[in-house]
């Protein structure tokens, strides 16, 4: 459309003078009620308590090991063929609700009654058939519920990782949005971890007591009332949030082929560096912090209670993420972070191994001496928290972007999936690799809730695999981001250009009305 015609028209001309406006970067267009919305949404993805699964699996619904890892193999040729449907599926999807929104709402109610059905697994079968640890029913059951709850959880997180790179189209505002919900949520979405976890201590050391239950039931009951509790209310909140969900980023009508995307996801450097570094990262014992408090320590509370001084630096991070994008790239924010926060471990590891106390207890095996130690790790974990959360983020925003700007078109969904399918190959080994180290180190499964002290030597490896293994891991997922080429010159030039190239689409849009028969011009605009 000429520029004579665009004059003939006022009104439509005040829309693209409006419109132009829109190049300035520090734009706000999330308003309260979204935001607001947004926090409780983005708190509700992780309202659950599904850090706990694998003390259910091994020790309520009771699943032998080799059997965990014979269907970690399955679960891993499955991970390959969904994520494949999936990022097929939603690249290609254009409806009135947006390219996103309506796979996030698969991840509301339909993914919450999978959820509870797999939690309330253990009183689908006789005791006698749940004690039974080789029960093929039982196992067949379990090994369905998850490979589905995968299918169910892949939409979800493949189309939340794609509708935040387009809630909005400046960085900023992005950055604050996700700033205060990413804080919020380390409140709101604790608060299952807690009650799970206090209940769990409360019955372990006799403060919560049954006449006619055994403590083994008492925690059985506990984390299938919790687990089904949590995914419901998670589940209505999500859905409740898709009738407020917004896309601002307009996708090109014309969609590109799945090779075509998985080419520019794979020859474009940033990207790739960014998937190798998730990839070393992925790599893992299976064995966490929690699993040393709980089976070492005797505490789950552990960590809860070293971590109450850390609370006072927790907004450090999150309060001046957006200043610090100001000084430096985001490539170096996410390094710095992601090393100060776990690189504590190496000395942690050495303190509690190396010194023992009078009785010739090596400190590791003791609460009092890790206390002081833990709060210190938490205080630097807590500090650092922010950059990481939000660093961690907008890498992958950026690199949406960054796809964006060269090519003129966005592959949020298979950039995802491609990023978590070679994130799940490191993964899948190690499902299938964790119940060995288990074996192999002599871990009981039912110690905790039967009140038997893990072997020896099993607690020491234990305490090796939550502390230095994860640490040496973080140092070596950071290798490739030296390679990662966008600095903060190159990314403020990209956010430059992009917003630029958005309002002109914008402008093409008004005035043609969005119809498919402009297709060509609304590209031609894009690029």
């Amino acid at each position: 459309m000429s520029e004579e015609i665009r004059n003939k028209d006022p009104e439509l001309e005040q829309v693209n003078a409006k419109l132009r406006q829109l190049v300035d970067v520090d734009r706000r267009v999330i308003n309260r009620r979204q935001t607001i919305g947004y926090m409780l949404f983005d708190g509700s993805r992780d309202f659950n308590i599904d850090g706990h699964k694998e003390l259910f699996v091994d020790s309520i619904l009771k699943i032998s090991l080799p059997l965990q890892s014979k269907y970690n193999i399955i679960a891993g040729v499955w991970d390959v063929i969904d994520d494949l449907l999936v990022g097929g599926i939603i690249e290609k999807t254009r409806t009135r609700w947006g390219k996103f929104v309506p796979y996030i709402f698969i991840g509301g109610i339909p993914l919450a009654i999978i959820s509870t059905i797999y939690w309330l697994l253990p009183i689908l079968f006789s005791p006698e058939h749940v004690n039974n640890f080789e029960y093929l029913p039982k196992f067949v059951a379990y090994a369905l519920l998850d490979m589905t709850f995968e299918l169910f959880s892949n939409f979800k997180n493949v189309a939340i990782g794609g509708y935040i790179s387009t809630i909005t189209p400046y960085p900023s505002d992005r950055r604050r949005l996700l700033a205060i919900s990413s804080y919020f949520s380390i409140i709101y979405s604790r608060i299952p971890d807690l009650i799970i976890e206090f209940l769990l201590d409360f019955i372990k050391n006799g403060i919560v007591k049954s006449t006619t239950r055994t403590s083994a039931d008492m925690i059985k009951a506990s984390m299938l009332f919790v687990g089904p509790f949590t995914a419901i209310v998670s589940g209505i909140i999500i859905s409740w949030y898709c009738r407020m969900a917004k896309e601002r980023v307009h996708q090109k009508i014309e969609t590109a082929k799945i090779l075509q995307s998985l080419k520019i996801v794979f020859t474009n450097r940033p990207i790739l560096m960014y998937m190798l570094s998730n990839a070393l990262g992925s790599f893992g014992t299976g064995l966490t912090t929690n699993d040393y408090y709980r089976q070492v320590l005797n505490m789950t509370t552990f960590e809860t209670i070293a971590g109450i001084p850390s609370v006072f630096f927790q907004p450090i991070g999150f309060s001046k993420y957006n200043y610090l994008t100001t000084k430096f790239s985001t490539r170096t924010l996410y390094m710095v972070s992601h090393v100060f926060a776990k690189t504590f471990y190496i000395p942690i590891f050495f303190y509690g191994m190396f010194i023992k106390d009078k009785s010739g207890a090596r400190f590791f095996t003791k609460r009092i001496p890790m206390l002081p130690v833990t709060a210190i790790w938490e205080i630097i974990y807590a500090t650092f928290w922010g950059v990481r959360s939000l660093s961690e983020k907008e890498i992958g925003n950026e690199c949406n972007d960054f796809i964006e700007w060269k090519y003129g078109m966005r592959n949020e969904a298979t950039l995802s999936v491609a990023s978590t399918f070679i994130c799940k190959i490191p993964a899948r080994i190690n499902g299938v690799l964790q119940p060995k180290y288990k074996e192999w180190i002599h871990y009981d499964q039912t110690a905790y809730t039967e009140g038997r002290q893990q072997p020896e030597n099993a607690q020491k490896w234990i305490f090796a695999m939550a502390t230095i293994i994860p640490a040496i891991l973080v140092l070596s997922s950071m290798i490739p981001m030296f390679w990662y080429n966008i600095n903060k010159e190159k990314r403020d030039k990209m956010y430059r250009e992009l917003n630029e190239r958005r309002v002109r689409m914008a402008e093409i849009l008004t005035q043609t009305g969005g119809r498919d028969t402009d297709a060509a011009e609304i590209a031609e605009a894009a690029n």
